[in-house]
């Protein structure tokens, strides 16, 4: 079983589980398009997860992260371009 799932720019892969040949563990990664041009996220930006507490935690984390990024940006072009 492979699952595939897009939004935007981001998506999951999901593989593994009952419905495989030879029964692993379900396992899920998060991915993200590497081109704007791209359909399918491609780019895998995170571990295997096998909870959903993982993906949770992951998920809030990157949050985070791009909050910070988004603030740092913002006060780099207003620098930039001062008024």
């Amino acid at each position: 079983m492979s699952i595939e799932q897009t939004t935007g720019r981001f998506g999951f892969h999901l593989t593994g589980g009952k419905r495989e040949p030879v029964s692993t563990d379900p396992v899920v990664q998060i991915y993200v398009k590497s081109s704007a041009l791209g359909r399918a996220a491609d780019l895998p930006i995170s571990p295997n997860f096998v909870t959903a507490v993982e993906i949770g935690r992951f998920i809030d984390e990157a949050i985070l992260a791009l909050q910070e990024i988004r603030i740092e940006a913002q006060r780099a072009l207003a620098a930039a371009n001062p008024a």
